[in-house]
């Protein structure tokens, strides 16, 4: 036996997700997975009673995809996989959006630009699980307080009427008040 199903037609490669960007997953309801064949606008024909049936789908694709929740993980994802979305709509972007945008990233991040947001996912979601997991200590509270109470301020003009002369001051005086008598002083 040769391992095929007779009956079942069976692809002759199978193609494998880029797994440094996992597939978006969410318990809402979305959508794509409730309506995929509004996403495939390639199947759409242009007829003569609907010129614009292809235009009329794409935006209806594209208002679907403007309220769902994991659209950003989704892109990324799409952007990440060329061979496994080359048709229909992913992330409210068409194949020439995805190009495009797959460009661009590699001009900006260079050849291994999945590899890079992958990077700066995994970053992301490190320090937002550590900022959720250890609360502050009441150590690190206290000297978080202190040092916001040890940050020097603008001193207050130094008011010679109301406030008591300092030694430092007093003397400073009877140096002026010599160089006065002197006639030294202009």
């Amino acid at each position: 036996m040769n391992g095929n199903r007779t009956g079942v037609p069976q692809s002759s490669t199978f193609i494998v997700a880029d797994d440094r960007i996992p597939f978006p997953e969410t318990d809402q309801v979305l959508r794509c997975r409730t309506s995929p064949a509004l996403f495939q606008i390639e199947d759409i024909p242009n007829t003569d009673q609907d010129p614009r049936a292809r235009e009329k789908a794409l935006a209806q694709a594209k208002h679907a995809c403007s309220g769902c929740p994991i659209v950003r993980d989704c892109l990324k994802w799409a952007l990440a996989n060329p061979t496994l979305t080359r048709t229909g709509v992913w992330a409210a972007t068409t194949k020439r959006d995805r190009t495009q945008l797959r460009k661009q990233l590699m001009a900006r991040l260079g050849e291994d630009w999945v590899g890079v947001v992958a990077e700066r996912d995994r970053h992301r979601r490190e320090r937002a699980r550590a900022a959720r997991a250890v609360p502050p200590t009441a150590r690190e509270l206290a000297l978080a307080r202190l040092e916001l109470e040890s940050i020097p301020t603008r001193p207050a003009p130094y008011n010679r009427w109301k406030e008591p002369i300092t030694p430092q001051r007093a003397a400073s005086n009877l140096r002026v008040l010599a160089l006065v008598a002197s006639g030294k002083a202009a």
